[in-house]
């Protein structure tokens, strides 16, 4: 063979193992893990704003790990007392605070209202509507048909 026959193949070879590695990395990502921290218990992502709020773990995950860190029969009872006591105290400050925050921003409407006139409030809200619909559409928090919104649109 010569000389430009073998940098051809040896250049195809190259570009052969770079692609392969390229579709095998793509393909076992899934299942790899890049942290070289322990992975820690997730327990709740999502907030106020009508998903689950962080707080005690749920049952399904005490039943998940009890076998591996070894409970006795009376620290599961009294764990799952706590995660049950726990999660209606959780419940019952979510709702203490969406109580408020509903009264706060009412109250905040309200003065808003008193300010401007029903044609200028108009424009206002849908400015308001405009703004959090193209923040949804950003991946924001709480997305283009969140309650308020949808009070707006009826």
């Amino acid at each position: 063979m010569n000389s430009l026959s073998m940098r051809l193949w040896a250049g195809l070879f190259v570009l052969v193992v770079f692609v392969s590695g390229v579709a095998g990395g793509v393909a076992l990502r899934p299942w790899m893990s890049f942290s070289s921290d322990p992975p820690r218990p997730e327990f709740g992502r999502r907030g106020p704003r009508g998903g689950r709020l962080p707080g005690p773990p749920s049952g399904r995950l005490l039943d998940r790990i009890a076998a591996e860190i070894d409970l006795t029969d009376d620290q599961e009872q009294r764990l799952r007392t706590v995660f049950e006591t726990g999660g209606e105290r959780m419940r019952e400050i979510n709702e203490q605070v969406r109580g408020l925050f509903e009264t706060g921003r009412d109250l905040l409407d309200n003065e808003i209202a008193a300010i401007l006139t029903p044609e200028q409030m108009e424009i206002f809200n849908n400015e308001i509507l405009r703004m959090r619909g193209a923040r949804g559409r950003r991946g924001g928090r709480g997305g283009p048909r969140g309650p308020r919104v949808r009070q707006f649109l009826r």
